[in-house]
């Protein structure tokens, strides 16, 4: 029997939640993300008011198409700043403000296209102007194509000196972005991370491995994606405040469940079949051992989206 096949089969039968939001207001098409108001299109994103098109976007306001972004107001195109205020297309800046085309600047002030500047202002491709000079000359700049403006801040880039890796207090870790993480190998975007490896937007996790968007207290799990306090999971998507789970989705405050969709508060459940504690393990076992025979164990199911399917996405 192909166990990968029945679990596709079992998928299809069950419904699954369209969009997944928490204690949001006047915001129907945003998907996890929780405790916001007035937003459109924003994707793990949380506490924020009035932003639009953005991913991972934390505590902001008046922002639009921000990505990785946290506690930012007033934002147009911009990645990975904090505490930014009325900047534009930006990127790695922190605790500044008017600030555009402009990349891994820190408590700088009006700004445009520079790099690598730190508690800066009036400064134009990196030259220094006085107040008047450089509003004065600023309305010449922004008056250049986008393609202009970022070809002299790429070459700009070229001949300033930037930070190899993002990150704070981390020891034994390898990545870009990370903070606070011990022993943890191939992981970006993650906080709180300890003997990890190849995690990527994960915080607070410890012993799990190819796992994304993982989240608060979570431990020794593999291959999962899109949870939230869980323990000891395998080949899961979307399960939260659960433990002991293998091939299974949209599972909520359960444990020891195998290919099991769309449950909240069961255990012991195989196919979404009841078993006792008892059966349950033998049963488990041997499912397992026909799919190591059959080489589908540790496979993930396929793709119901074609235009994935042709570049290799299972």
């Amino acid at each position: 029997m192909n166990y990968l096949k029945y679990m596709q089969e079992l998928q299809f039968k069950h419904p699954r939640m369209s969009i997944l939001q928490v204690n949001c207001e006047n915001s129907p098409y945003v998907n996890y993300t929780g405790n916001s108001k007035n937003c459109y299109l924003l994707v793990g994103s949380e506490y924020d008011q009035d932003c639009y098109y953005g991913y991972f976007l934390y505590n902001s306001e008046d922002c639009v198409d921000c990505d990785y972004c946290f506690y930012c107001q007033l934002c147009y195109d911009c990645v990975d700043c904090h505490q930014c205020y009325d900047c534009r297309k930006c990127q790695d800046c922190k605790n500044s403000r008017s600030l555009q085309y402009s990349e891994d600047l820190i408590g700088c002030t009006d700004c445009f296209g520079c790099v690598g500047l730190r508690r800066k202002e009036y400064h134009i491709f990196n030259e220094k102007y006085d107040r008047e000079k450089y509003f004065a000359a600023l309305k010449g700049f922004q008056s250049l194509e986008g393609e202009e403006i970022e070809r002299r801040v790429e070459a700009l880039k070229c001949t300033t000196p930037r930070i190899m890796v993002h990150g704070d207090q981390n020891e034994n870790a390898f990545g870009d972005y990370l903070y606070n993480c011990k022993n943890c190998f191939y992981c970006f975007d993650v906080k709180q991370l300890q003997d990890c490896g190849y995690m990527n937007n994960c915080e607070q996790i410890t012993d799990s491995y190819d796992c994304s968007n993982n989240y608060y207290k979570s431990e020794l799990n593999y291959e999962v994606m899109s949870a939230m306090n869980i323990a000891n999971c395998h080949f899961c998507y979307g399960v939260f405040d659960s433990y002991d789970l293998e091939y299974s989705e949209n599972i909520y405050g359960s444990h020891h469940l195998f290919g099991c969709f769309t449950m909240k508060g069961r255990s012991y459940c195989i196919f979404n079949e009841q078993y006792s504690p008892e059966e349950w393990p033998k049963k488990v076992a041997e499912i397992k051992a026909l799919m190591r025979r059959e080489g589908t164990y540790g496979k993930h199911l396929t793709t119901t989206y074609p235009e994935l399917a042709i570049h290799g996405f299972s």
